[in-house]
């Protein structure tokens, strides 16, 4: 399996597109974490069945749809970006059914000291459930995807599908709309 440690994720891409099954795998092997933490705190914590089910989707999807993949754009970008519009998919047949969503976001933090990772993981984690009671989904994304995924702002943009300058103001409001509560809460964010 190292063969598949090693290889590009443009080259494993285009081994799945010619069918090759243990390519793809290797991908999802590499993405699914990322994805499926991405996916629950869109979903809401509560829900992990539900998040999980999503993101399996966006696996099939992508899969299904492995031939698409522009090599011009990272492998991730093109996920997150399916992983996304999966969701959205599901939330507004969920809508339908249901009359309101609730959301609840964690994060992760460096624990060299367990003390205070403990202290950081808790800020963080309220950080996150703050966020995403405050902003609108687009601006949780893009938010998301910048400081936990640390994607570029032309990456944000494919999966917003907006302009890299509409994801610099929209991570510029988020921001400011989350000042007040970065102040309360003690968490360094830039």
């Amino acid at each position: 399996m190292d063969e598949w440690h090693e290889t590009d994720d443009a080259v494993l891409a285009q081994r799945a597109a010619a069918g090759c099954v243990e390519s793809f795998a290797a991908l999802a092997g590499r993405y699914q974490v990322p994805v499926v933490h991405y996916v629950r705190r869109l979903v809401g914590g509560d829900r992990r069945g539900e998040a999980d089910d999503v993101a399996q989707e966006a696996f099939l999807r992508a899969w299904r749809r492995i031939d698409r993949y522009d090599r011009r754009w990272a492998f991730s970008t093109w996920l997150f970006t399916i992983a996304r519009r999966t969701w959205l998919n599901q939330a507004r047949a969920t809508r339908r059914r249901r009359t309101r969503e609730t959301a609840v976001v964690t994060a992760g933090v460096d624990e060299s000291e367990p003390f205070a990772a403990a202290i950081a993981t808790e800020r963080a984690t309220r950080l996150w459930d703050v966020a995403s009671a405050e902003l609108a989904e687009p601006a949780f994304t893009a938010i998301w995807l910048r400081y936990v995924e640390e994607k570029p702002l032309a990456e944000i943009g494919l999966v917003l599908d907006k302009p890299a300058a509409t994801v610099k103001v929209i991570l510029f409001r988020a921001r400011r709309r989350l000042k007040p509560f970065v102040r309360h809460l003690g968490v360094g964010v830039e």
